[in-house]
Formats: structure tokens, sequence, C-alpha cells
């Protein structure tokens, strides 16, 4: 099978399921795991070049969502099969994996990988503390203007399954733009952003960001000094957590990885993984 994948995440999952010498084309954003790296480039994850991708004679094209909705009738007149990777929930995007192994022949490697995850967050919840009350949590990825996950995202959804109380919302959108009134009336205990510590190495750029304070190399003690962010209970008590991007902007086989993480940086009480075995036994 010849698959082209147009996203990171998509790359990612389809090595997951062990499909990833049937890679014949990924985006110039496609850097996980190395594997990838060896792959034809079709183009950016925001612009992949069709007549290329077509030229690679794929079996199967796994878009993701929204961004590529443009491009689906060209596939579809070039008899190009496409799978749609676009989940709005974390449990949505276990489901998309099997889905995609199934398509993909590996129907039973999906299911059993699947459900090792499955498992990973159902253990990841049962560490939090019984009767913890939710943390106000926001998540932060641009600044200027000021966007935030919105309830029909991936994000938001792990954010819930953690423990943790998001920004209240009143659309469905995946993304929304908000005032940073928003914020202060919210008042975070917690903000979750893309970033790095003070002395870590900043990430990479993805090839083609030609943004000029791109979250991802974002310096979470500088926001500390932020105009007007100041008087919100996160700043005030430093407790600004970055992520890797990998795992909290890609919907893929890390939001397990995604949940365990959350759970521990909003709970302090999460239990470790001995106090688990021994309270299991």
């Amino acid at each position: 099978m010849r698959i082209v994948s147009l996203a990171p995440s998509n790359t990612e999952t389809l090595f997951f399921l062990g499909l990833g010498e049937e890679i014949v084309g990924v985006t110039e954003q496609c850097d996980y795991p190395e594997g990838a790296r060896d792959r034809e480039r079709i183009g950016s994850f925001a612009h992949p070049d069709v007549g290329m991708i077509a030229s690679l004679q794929p079996d199967l094209v796994v878009t993701s969502g929204k961004i590529h909705e443009r491009f689906l009738d060209e596939f579809k007149r070039q008899n190009i099969p496409v799978f749609v990777f676009a989940s709005r929930s974390v449990e949505g995007i276990l489901e998309s994996v099997e889905e995609l192994g199934r398509v993909c022949g590996q129907g039973k490697r999906a299911q059993s990988l699947v459900g090792s995850l499955r498992e990973r967050i159902d253990m990841a919840r049962a560490r939090i503390p019984e009767g913890a009350t939710p943390p106000r949590v926001f998540r932060l990825m641009s600044r200027d203007p000021l966007f935030t996950p919105g309830r029909g995202s991936c994000q938001y959804d792990a954010i819930c399954l953690s423990g943790g109380k998001p920004l209240p919302l009143d659309t469905e959108d995946a993304y929304v733009k908000i005032p940073l009134e928003a914020v202060i009336d919210f008042d975070p205990e917690i903000i979750i952003t893309c970033g790095r510590k003070r002395g870590e190495e900043p990430k990479p750029r993805c090839k083609g960001c030609t943004r000029l304070d791109p979250a991802c190399q974002r310096v979470i003690e500088d926001m500390y000094s932020w105009n007007r962010w100041q008087g919100i209970s996160t700043i005030k008590d430093a407790r600004v957590h970055a992520l890797p991007c990998r795992t909290i902007c890609r919907p893929g086989p890390k939001v397990a990885d995604l949940v365990e993480k959350l759970a521990m940086i909003l709970h302090p009480g999460y239990q470790t993984t001995n106090t688990m075995e021994a309270k299991i036994k």
C-alpha cells in the first residue's frame, strides 16, 4: 500500500500502527519519528502540492480536518482515496486511529495498540486524588491574537479528562479567539503552553515558519512580566507549564502522554505508579 500523509500527527499515527514502510510522501513539518525524515516531501502541512501527491500514485491520502477540506474535490477528481483524520475529543482520536488501522489492513494491531492507550488514560485518571477540586486551567496557544482550544478540540477534552476546569466557552469551535479580559476574568490557576524553561535548548522551528514569536519558542519565565497578566493567579504563583508541541498539538498516539502529563501537572496529590500498584493489590 502507498500512503501519503498530510499532517505530522497522521505520520506519527501511521508509524505507530506499523505502517511506516507504506508511507511514500509526507509534509515538510513531518519530523517524527526519525524514519519520517527519509520520505518524499509533498509541500507544507497547510499547502500540500496536489500534483506532487498524484505523481506518487498513492493508494490512500490521510488528511487532517478542516485545513485540507479544499483539496478533497481535487483528490476525488483524480480518483485518489482519502481518509479524513479529524477528531474533536480524546476518544475520537482513539477511534480514528483504530479506523485508520482497519482501512490499512492493520485492524487487529490497531485495536490492541489503542486498547493500551485507553488503559493508560484510565490509569492516569484513576491516580487523580478522589474528590480533588478541578483547578481552573487556561491553554494558551498564540498570544497576539489570543487563541485557545475550544470545546470542539481534543485539547479542551484532555484538560477535562485530566481533572481540570478549562475556560468556559459558548462555541463548539475547535479553536477560539478571545480577548485578554476573558482570561483575566477566568483567573486561571494553571496555564498550559508550548515552549520551554529558560536555559533549555530552543525547539527547532518547523520548516517554512515565518512567525516572529512562535509559541514553540516561548520562554515561560518571560510570561511573568507580560503586560496586564500580572494580576492572574497563575502568574502570581508561577504556575505556567510548558509541554512539547509534539505532545499537546498533534492529535495521535501521544494523546495518552498528554492526559498523563496534564493529570500530574494539575494535581499535586497525583499518585505514583508504585502507590497505585500497592493500592490495587
